[in-house]
């Protein structure tokens, strides 16, 4: 009964967070611009993010026991209320970058964000009317400091109370094992051996800490890119064109379609939604696939809707249009995100000589990497009309790309 109270409480924190975090979308980027950012700037921000997430990510992941984890979760939600009220209340420029650089390297250390999706449908929709009140921005980022704050008290009350009697019912059920032994060390002893025990697995952690922060260079030297290359440049192009047009969206409503804050914000949230929908409709959509075992096909019809989509949306003459669009848009990502993974593990299980596992990961960091600095710089170049070439370009190579594998394993069936 406790772990299934913990669990709904666990869920509530990552609802909440992400409904948090989804708040400053559709206001953080019309704030920066006006305190003259450009979008190579603000493009950068986000490499740093992703760069971060890089170093952070195995740090978390080494934290062992359940103590250490919920230290961390409650030092980064206080910090994050504390960054968000400095965000709200500053108009100094790098004052904001440092502090959005800090919480987006705490926001990646919480857990259950599959579950707080739901809370990204909301939040774009409810920033979006408040940005345009009177300090709009300044009110979304107090209302977030407040649910930081909310959740941060929920953790601290609940969890490391639940937390706590768990290890003292634990504690009880192993002192009475050792006293019912008939060979009972002695309380000095069982003290230097545990000591013993905790130096060691510090150390082991923050070897493994190191290790995996530089394991991710390491896949991608060590691949073998005659097996890998076309699965690798594909899922690469995918999650490369996938953050450039999640980059520059909020800014072609703003610009293009002359769109007001509350419906950028409803137009984010309705996006969201509909990918929410689309992901629960993949399995639908494989019975029309039965025969497609390699996912080849449904890679090259997902890629080729998804080239489609972008070139639809260059051409939109208005924002009825451009949402329409969006449908086909959403449902593709649906689908190659699913095509593109096993893809990627069924090319994995045929090496027989290294496997990556961590292979689509790596990718998808080296993408988020570069996009976000890519589609800032070519947005201040070219404008709207520079980054839908490139997301056309990029969907197009990958299209063809997809349609070359389709057709050498539709060679390799013939042949067997």
């Amino acid at each position: 009964m406790a772990v299934l109270t913990e669990k709904k409480l666990l869920y509530t924190v990552a609802f909440l967070d992400l409904f948090a975090c989804s708040l400053i979308v559709p206001v953080l980027a019309p704030y920066l611009r006006s305190l003259g950012a450009s979008h190579f700037t603000i493009g950068s921000l986000m490499s740093l993010y992703f760069g971060l997430q890089l170093i952070s990510s195995p740090v978390i992941k080494n934290c062992s026991g359940a103590k250490s984890r919920l230290f961390i979760l409650q030092t980064t939600l206080l910090a994050c209320s504390v960054f968000y009220f400095i965000l709200g209340t500053t108009s100094v420029l790098p004052v904001v970058f440092l502090c959005r650089a800090l919480l987006e390297q705490l926001e990646m250390q919480k857990t259950l964000t599959s579950f707080g999706t739901f809370g990204f449908v909301a939040g774009p929709a409810i920033a979006g009317n408040m940005l345009e009140l009177h300090r709009g921005y300044q009110r979304v980022c107090y209302i977030i400091t407040v649910i930081f704050l909310i959740n941060f008290a929920i953790v601290y009350i609940f969890l490391q109370n639940s937390a706590h009697e768990r290890r003292n019912e634990e504690g009880d059920n192993a002192m009475k094992l050792k006293t019912s032994s008939p060979n009972v060390k002695s309380k000095k002893n069982m003290e230097s051996m545990s000591s013993i025990r905790k130096a060691k697995e510090h150390d082991i952690r923050r070897k493994r800490v190191s290790e995996e922060i530089l394991q991710s260079v390491t896949d991608l030297l060590c691949i073998n890119w005659t097996f890998y290359w076309d699965v690798f440049a594909l899922k690469f192009l995918f999650d490369f064109t996938q953050t450039v047009h999640l980059m520059n969206f909020a800014p072609v409503l703003r610009d293009v379609y002359n769109t007001a804050p509350r419906w950028i914000g409803y137009t984010v949230a309705l996006q969201g939604m509909v990918g929410t929908m689309s992901s629960f409709l993949i399995e639908w959509i494989s019975i029309f696939y039965k025969y497609d075992t390699n996912y080849t096909q449904r890679g090259l019809h997902g890629f080729g809707l998804f080239a489609l989509s972008f070139l639809c949306l260059s051409l939109a003459p208005n924002w009825t249009y451009m949402f329409i669009f969006l449908l086909p848009l959403s449902m593709s990502m649906s689908l190659l995100k699913s095509a593109t993974a096993e893809m990627m593990r069924q090319r994995t299980v045929l090496d027989k000589k290294m496997p990556i596992t961590g292979l689509g990961q790596s990718v998808f960091s080296a993408a988020r990497l570069f996009a976000p600095v890519c589609t800032g710089l070519i947005y201040d170049m070219y404008g709207f009309q520079g980054t839908s070439v490139l997301k056309i370009v990029a969907a197009g190579i990958a299209t063809a790309l997809s349609y070359f594998i389709f057709l050498r394993q539709v060679q390799d069936k013939k042949k067997m």
